[in-house]
């Protein structure tokens, strides 16, 4: 059987080409026995630890996605509904493994995109390493079903990939700050990593002095005292872990954050606040990439790749 590393080396390698170039190993177990209200990630037939990969990006995804949108699914007769967003909300429509999906793809393009990513890659390694009787499971960040439901952000910081800031709600990696997006988390039948301290260190606040600044700006977002933000923010920190990010508390939260996105942004800022300058200029997202990470809006690629059309035609 292929060894964790070696699959895990594929899966970054492939999904890099396609603009995903966060991936991080870590076992199945950790997060079951960490987070105990949640769907479990499956074991398969491991008993200490199974490979989970936990797949995301930085700005780095942006061309990539805007690439496969122009040629895959951008069309002169581009009058789509706007949805909900794939990164705050449940997708507007359901995916279908064997159906036709042609009005998701317009309406969800980047869950889409995830989606046939993350699935062909797969499909590509077993195939090269004749892994023909290989299990595995895939969950998404926009899978909100119970069944599949993963509390990616404690996830994150569970693998050792991202601080996970529970004033904000953001997940703060010490070198692009909170300027990552998670996307999925991919389990096989394969024994996966050792599940050690060494391995997988607890992840300090990268900008602890900011979290004042942080508690400050959440309390002008959100406002009253009884806002559910507030009331979650009471319980103590296990409880927390364990309560505040269901299904429900989520969708209302993203709903909130689809509606006052630019709010958001000036909170990504501020959690900004210990990266060069420099560098936060080279790892923090582009306007167009911002506004579509909050707003889901589909005519905002449209007009993107149409003024790119137009502008090559000019020249």
């Amino acid at each position: 059987m292929i060894h964790w590393e070696e699959i895990t080396k594929l899966v970054s390698t492939k999904l890099y080409l396609l603009g995903f170039d966060l991936v991080k190993a870590f076992p199945a177990q950790r997060y079951n026995e960490n987070l105990l209200t949640y769907s479990p990630l499956p074991t398969f037939s491991q008993t200490n630890s199974t490979l989970s990969i936990l797949v995301g990006n930085t700005k780095h995804l942006w061309p990539k996605f805007l690439k496969y949108y122009s040629t895959e699914i951008f069309t002169n007769d581009h009058t789509y509904k706007t949805s909900v967003s794939s990164n705050h909300c449940a997708s507007s429509m359901s995916y279908s493994e064997d159906g036709d999906n042609e009005e998701y793809k317009k309406q969800n393009p980047l869950d889409y995109y995830t989606r046939i990513s993350i699935t062909t890659i797969i499909k590509e390694i077993i195939q090269l390493k004749n892994l023909s009787d290989l299990s595995y499971d895939v969950r998404y960040t926009f899978d909100l079903d119970k069944k599949k439901f993963v509390a990616f952000q404690i996830l994150a910081e569970n693998a050792s990939l991202a601080y996970y800031n529970r004033v904000s709600y953001l997940n703060v990696h010490k070198k692009y700050g909170p300027w990552i997006g998670l996307r999925a988390v991919i389990t096989f039948d394969i024994e996966g990593p050792l599940n050690s301290l060494q391995l997988f260190p607890q992840l300090k606040n990268p900008f602890p002095e900011g979290d004042k600044i942080l508690e400050r700006k959440i309390q002008e977002i959100f406002g009253t005292k009884d806002h559910h933000y507030h009331k979650q923010r009471r319980n103590s920190s296990s409880e927390q872990d364990n309560h505040m990010i269901t299904e429900g508390s989520t969708l209302d939260m993203k709903l909130e954050i689809k509606e006052e996105w630019h709010k958001f942004v000036e909170l990504r800022d501020i959690a900004s606040g210990f990266i060069d300058k420099e560098l936060l200029e080279k790892y923090r997202y582009s306007k167009d990439q911002i506004e579509y990470h909050y707003t889901n809006n589909p005519e905002l690629l449209n007009k993107l790749v149409l003024n790119k059309k137009l502008n090559q035609f000019d020249a």
